[in-house]
């Protein structure tokens, strides 16, 4: 088994795909409609992904219990980003073992973001 993707169902696509794809960077790989759905999947070619769906059905969710790991080259620039644009910092940076740092933020729906730099 391997890890494949992450469903994270939405309240609002543009203001999801505004962070995951333009403040973090990920790569939209397939975007799609059903009825009153909207699916989009994003990250590298061959690796696992986030699915964001927004639906009218599910905008009532609570978004809690989880991260979503996203690795980043520097941590500091990473979390300097997030805060400018508005994003609260929950906890961190913390660094387990001096290769690993990380840092938690709240996303747009209230998950929990986790960057994550290893040198």
């Amino acid at each position: 088994m391997r890890f494949s993707f992450i469903t994270l169902y939405v309240k609002n696509m543009e203001k999801s795909l505004a962070f995951y794809q333009g403040l973090l960077g990920l790569k939209v790989q397939h975007q799609m409609a059903m009825g009153d759905s909207e699916f989009v999947f994003l990250g590298e070619d061959g690796q696992p992904t986030i699915e964001l769906i927004a639906s009218p059905s599910h905008q009532n969710n609570t978004y809690t219990g989880f991260s979503v790991g996203i690795a980043v080259n520097s941590l500091p620039k990473a979390t300097a980003l997030l805060q400018a644009n508005g994003h609260k910092l929950l906890r961190g940076p913390i660094s387990p073992t001096p290769q690993t740092s990380f840092s938690f933020f709240e996303g747009p729906d209230g998950e929990e973001i986790e960057l994550i730099e290893q040198r």
